[in-house]
């Protein structure tokens, strides 16, 4: 059985949400060890039997996240990646600062051999598959050999995670045109074009509504502009179906009709998964929403406990031969 280690005080309902999902994925058969402020988590914990690491200093969203990894060695981040590196745990989950996860990562577990920079990979639905979007916030600013990269891992991220041979990779791009784009965009192109990766070409946002990639790349500052703009449109699809279907629908048709839209509802909710992997670094290390509540912190756990059985991270760390 696989051990989560979760950072307790991170996220926008830390620790209260963060322990109550704790409590709830262990009732489905998920050990776990909570970082932080025990005396605090404790109050939440009631006659739960989680073990506690006393890890007390929080970084919070506004935190310098490289200052903050360096001046508080006793926060909770720190205390669930100190876990992975001794093998008291298998694997880290947090909703608290991407930032401070991220370098918490890079400086407890280090960076998989060949990696420039570790990245952020989310798996959203498609039209007839999930589909990866990678970076979804790691990394602001890059290079283009770091976004080969970033393609690199994605792609085999989709091997192991959908079981396809080739996954087609397209680069996210204000057109299909080889022309458009920054610099950036240009530079990433011809790598790609060059590479064994089987590069499809430019892609738009637009086409996150398609089959056409498995893998959509690019920047962290613009993949996470794309992620909460898919959130939020999925949310406002909902509400304006939900609303239309109340004022519409004769009435005793609602309930059926609702319950057949209830797998699509569920599809498009983040908190049904709630869970990006961090690839690049030397263990499982899975990043969730500032705002997941209880049930999205249960959902992430599992989400992490299935990676875990996969040995997700033994044959991701294969990637560094092809870096």
């Amino acid at each position: 059985m696989s051990t989560i280690a979760v950072d307790a005080m991170g996220g926008d309902s830390a620790p209260e949400e963060v322990v109550k999902g704790a409590i709830l994925a262990k009732k489905e058969g998920v050990d776990v060890i909570l970082s932080g402020d025990e005396n605090l988590i404790k109050s939440y914990l009631g006659n739960e039997k989680i073990p506690v690491i006393n890890y007390p200093q929080v970084i919070s969203m506004d935190d310098d996240p490289a200052r903050a990894i360096r001046s508080n060695k006793d926060s909770s981040i720190i205390g669930a990646l100190n876990l992975v590196k001794e093998k008291k745990a298998d694997a880290v989950f947090s909703a608290g600062s991407t930032g401070a996860t991220l370098i918490g990562a890079i400086s407890v577990l280090g960076k998989i051999k060949g990696v420039t920079r570790p990245t952020i990979a989310s798996v959203l639905p498609g039209k007839e598959k999930e589909v990866i979007l990678v970076d979804s916030g790691a990394n602001l600013e890059v290079k283009p050999k770091v976004l080969y990269q970033f393609a690199i891992m994605g792609s085999k991220l989709s091997e192991l995670l959908f079981d396809i041979e080739n996954p087609r990779i397209g680069l996210i791009n204000n057109g299909e045109e080889s022309s458009k784009g920054r610099e950036l965009e240009k530079s990433t192109f011809k790598l790609l074009k060059s590479s064994q990766l089987n590069f499809i070409g430019n892609v738009e946002g637009k086409d996150f509504a398609n089959s056409k990639v498995d893998v959509f790349v690019t920047d962290g500052f613009t993949g996470n502009v794309v992620l909460k703009t898919l959130q939020g449109v999925a949310k406002l699809q909902q509400d304006l179906i939900s609303k239309s279907l109340k004022e519409n629908l004769f009435k005793p048709l609602l309930v059926p009709v609702k319950n057949a839209i209830s797998p699509v509802k569920s599809m498009l909710n983040p908190n049904s998964t709630n869970g990006s992997y961090l690839l690049g670094v030397n263990g499982l290390v899975i990043i969730g929403h500032g705002s997941s509540n209880s049930e999205a912190i249960k959902n992430a756990l599992l989400f992490t406990s299935r990676a875990v059985e996969k040995r997700f991270i033994n044959k991701f760390t294969e990637v560094s031969s092809e870096l």
